[in-house]
């Protein structure tokens, strides 16, 4: 295990582990843009629901890039900001909020299960990432870890 926190953390590990599924999901749906279509979702309320949820994601994905370049150092615990929200606000934009707002606009099962093998990926890749900060924060990351969620950036108690 590394020892250091870097800045790509676990990203690299995930891209691995998913880009497979990804690219044979855009392949069958440019070849078959009707397969696992979900027309309960093809209609306006919806789409407008999934313009929301994507101009949140992009919002949280831009807000927590921005704070993560900013403030990241090694030997630092990054607790507030977005990610006061969650422990990933980086991945949770893509992986709660602008992977599905995409499968809800185009109305396709398949961008919705992108983000279920993404979440997937996630959860086996990020263990080495949390493991490093356990070693290196010790008490302040199991408090910091017990406060706040994993990967949804909403209140920790709606999920307990």
């Amino acid at each position: 295990m590394k020892n250091s926190m870097t800045l790509f953390g676990c990203g690299p590990k995930l891209a691995l582990i998913c880009l497979p599924y990804i690219l044979l999901s855009l392949t069958v749906m440019y070849k078959y843009p009707d397969f696992f279509d979900l027309p309960f979702l093809d209609n306006l309320p919806a789409r407008i629901s999934g313009f929301i949820w994507l101009g949140t994601g992009i919002i949280f994905w831009v807000y927590s890039a921005v704070y993560f370049l900013k403030y990241f150092k090694p030997g630092v615990l990054l607790t507030e900001g977005p990610f006061g929200l969650c422990r990933n606000p980086i991945y949770a934009s893509i992986i709660v909020f602008i992977i599905p707002s995409l499968g809800i606009i185009f109305h396709s099962g398949l961008i919705l299960s992108i983000a279920i093998v993404l979440y997937i990926g996630f959860k086996i890749s990020i263990h080495g990432e949390t493991g490093i900060l356990r070693k290196i924060f010790k008490q302040e990351y199991d408090k910091y870890e017990a406060s706040v969620n994993e990967i949804f950036p909403f209140p920790r108690r709606i999920f307990q």
